[in-house]
């Protein structure tokens, strides 16, 4: 939808243009400044980051803000491919990134932040108002000397200069989230006895300084955002009345919008809340925070909802809504939404991929939508349309047919089961997978919007499939390994079969192997069974993320399921378990075993299609996962 069509009515709110001091925003969608990690080793911009930025922009955002960007060459950089504001090599690279986003209709703006104690990269030095870590046994930062706290707000002065020389029209300054200018807010972080410790205008004065400095770089026709917490969210921070008297400081100091959110990375479960949570928002704070400070502000915090969203601009809570993990799922969701499309957003699951993957130094993708981050791989149009038969409809076969459809072939798809989504399908069994059951139906109406022909209810016979591409996306077998139970006299069950009969199970339950499936089960079935989880290694596997982590190990302690490690299960016999737990063997009574290891589909299957031209894709290769299993499917499709 273009800026300049009719919007839907019932998102009035998010459509309505806004001015502030001569900057014109065409609708009140903003692009929150989610870290992705596609910048290079030194900080400087990439075509990755160009073209990333300039999709969400196209997608119809009126502001579009920048990820955090450091600002010196020593301690404020948090992540390993953050993007950089440190030196004037980085200007031409910045520019690049204002200009394609000002060339799409929206506002460019770029954020500046110190990570200060919360430091994701080995390398020191990690600095902060105080020597007290960001949480117990994290590293134990440097007590910021007077001189440095100089140089920092000297710091953020040149690298506003240089965003300003690359065109960009609103800076916002980090002040929230427990990095640095927070944690000299806050008194549970900072034990200062000097002008930058103790009382509230001291703890405020480095804030103020920065702010003052970039006020003064930024001059009357560029605009000052700060980002604040409305609440810490831990024991000794900072709570919505001492913000509110922060906010007033901030509009008396020439800050123009506050951008407003909550938390630390010691409240990351809340303040970036994965499936297993219920969608609270930070909403909440946004209003106290605009009423104390008489400014415009950004709402922000899992904003999932657009009803909702328009709800809390038209109701004069908010003036602004940011979008981080919706945008980073779907670029074109102001678009759609305000062009009266909202059904044909593909919505975020808050499986929390994106975010795991930039807090373990990677660059950020979405298990949903595979062209998030690769938006700079252009695809070359098929010089012919192509008949091609997909045979499983998980989410490995519907991201092929809908690419391929897109580049204008003629897909069938074909499903065993009466219903697409395959594991997916399994999985919103799970009481808290409550995010699933859209991405289904928004998947069932992009194959019909496509127009993919679907064979539901049939096994594809490879005699009968005569395409020019057939395309193998079976998944993979849920096995149990008939060595070891061949001898049970209680049910021994796969994990699709398990969640299957979540209700029937009952009593005592061995779920064993602790990647997320196994995790999930041992959790659902833990509300009305007796469970241990049996890991064969010394950790859960690699597909449980920190944020996973963060909700589904207090949730499996709370639930009292016990969770054994280097457990390897040798044998059943009738209903005794006979495992060997850290090299000690014993036997155990159980009256069900989930066994949720997983094996890739065989060579032979593969080769039944052989004389096709046949491609094999998602987990029937070795594929694991959701992420890598839609990656594997949109790589093949842009090759046909």
């Amino acid at each position: 939808m273009s800026a300049s069509k009719a919007p839907a009515p019932q998102f009035a709110a998010l459509a309505a243009p806004f001015e502030l001091r001569g900057v014109n925003f065409r609708n009140r969608f903003v692009q929150a400044p989610m870290c992705a990690m596609y910048s290079a080793p030194d900080g400087s911009a990439t075509p990755q980051n160009v073209e990333y930025y300039r999709a969400r922009a196209a997608g119809g955002v009126g502001l579009s803000i920048v990820e955090i960007t450091f600002t010196d060459d020593r301690g404020s950089r948090a992540f390993p491919a953050e993007l950089g504001a440190h030196n004037d090599m980085m200007i031409p690279g910045l520019s690049d990134i204002a200009e394609a986003i000002r060339s799409e209709g929206a506002v460019a703006g770029l954020q500046l932040g110190h990570c200060g104690p919360q430091r994701v990269i080995s390398e020191g030095p990690i600095v902060a108002a105080s020597p007290i870590p960001w949480m117990a046994g994290k590293r134990v930062p440097l007590e910021l000397t007077i001189d440095q706290i100089e140089q920092i707000v000297q710091d953020h002065s040149d690298a506003t200069r240089r965003a300003v020389q690359a065109g960009f029209q609103l800076l916002e300054v980090h002040a929230a989230h427990g990095y640095l200018l927070n944690a000299f807010l806050t008194p549970s972080t900072n034990h200062r006895t000097d002008n930058y410790g103790g009382s509230f205008g001291n703890r405020l004065r480095f804030l103020l300084e920065v702010v003052a400095v970039m006020r003064a770089e930024l001059g009357p026709k560029r605009l000052l955002c700060v980002r604040l917490n409305g609440d810490d969210l831990l024991e000794g921070g900072l709570g919505i009345e001492e913000y509110s008297r922060v906010a007033r400081a901030l509009a008396d100091n020439g800050v123009d919008l506050i951008h407003v959110s909550a938390g630390t990375y010691r409240a990351m479960d809340r303040r970036i809340p994965p499936m297993y949570l219920r969608n609270e928002t930070f909403a909440g704070y946004a209003a106290p925070i605009r009423k104390a400070s008489g400014l415009p502000v950004i709402a922000s915090g899992t904003i999932h909802d657009m009803v909702e969203a328009n709800r809390l601009l038209a109701d004069g809570e908010a003036d602004f809504i940011a979008l981080a993990r919706p945008l980073f799922a779907d670029p074109d969701l102001p678009n759609k939404v305000l062009g009266g499309r909202y059904a044909e957003v593909l919505p975020c699951i808050r499986c929390n991929t994106c975010v795991g993957r930039e807090q373990s130094g990677k660059r950020a993708y979405c298990s949903i939508n595979p062209k998030t981050g690769r938006e700079y791989q252009k695809a070359l149009p098929p010089k012919t349309s192509r008949t091609i038969s997909v045979v499983g409809a998980g989410p490995a076969g519907i991201q092929l047919a809908l690419v391929t459809a897109e580049h204008g072939h003629r897909v069938t798809l074909w499903e065993k089961k009466d219903r697409i989504g395959g594991q997916l399908l399994a999985a919103t069994r799970l009481p808290f997978k409550h995010t699933l059951p859209r991405l289904l139906r928004y998947y069932e109406s992009a194959l019909a919007w496509a127009n993919v022909t679907i064979h539901l209810g049939k096994n594809a016979d490879a005699a009968s499939l005569t395409d020019e591409v057939i395309v193998l996306a079976t998944g993979a077998a849920w096995w149990v390994p008939l060595e070891i139970s061949r001898s049970a006299t209680i049910p021994v069950l796969g994990a699709e079969d398990a969640i299957a009969r979540l209700e029937q199970l009952s009593r005592r339950v061995l779920v064993v192997g602790g990647a997320l499936v196994g995790i999930e089960i041992a959790l659902a079935l833990s509300s009305h069974c007796a469970v241990v989880l049996a890991e064969r290694d010394s950790d859960y596997d690699d597909d449980v993320n920190l944020h996973a982590r963060l909700v589904l190990m207090p949730a499996l302690s709370k639930n009292r399921v016990n969770v054994r490690f280097n457990a390897v299960v040798e044998e059943i016999v009738g209903r005794t378990v006979s495992m060997t737990v850290e090299g000690r063997k014993f036997t155990d009574e159980f009256d069900s075993v989930v066994w949720t290891p997983r094996q890739r589909s065989t060579g032979a299957r593969i080769a039944s299609y052989a004389g096709s031209n046949l491609i094999a894709i998602g987990e029937c290769t070795g594929a694991r996962g959701l992420l890598e299993t839609t990656a594997s499917a949109y790589r093949s499709a842009m090759a046909i």
